[in-house]
């Protein structure tokens, strides 16, 4: 598995969406709202997660689903790398891929 301390969603769907990065026992707010083809970022070391702790993103497609993304991160505080996320799709049909 990956080892990140970021993680960057990329919309490349057919809607506006916002997403939050999850992990056992906590989640972050939601990023703020934003169209394709543009992309938002979380900075890991914001957040009060356990470094090893698996993380992964959930997308809210406004107007559409809420979806989680099945594939999972290792954080590590220490990794200069980012997880690439890319949603893709329509607002009831959308997937979620780990691009990297």
């Amino acid at each position: 598995m990956k080892k990140v301390s970021k993680i960057n969603c990329e919309n490349r769907a057919g809607f506006v969406q916002e997403f939050k990065v999850v992990w056992n026992g906590g989640e972050s707010g939601w990023s703020g709202q934003y169209p394709n083809p543009q992309t938002e970022s979380f900075d890991l070391h914001a957040f009060n997660i356990p470094a090893g702790d698996e993380v992964w993103i959930k997308v809210h497609a406004i107007l559409g689903k809420t979806k989680t993304a099945d594939e999972h991160v290792i954080y590590d505080p220490n990794s200069s790398d980012a997880a690439l996320y890319q949603t893709t799709g329509a607002t009831l049909t959308f997937k979620i891929k780990l691009m990297n």
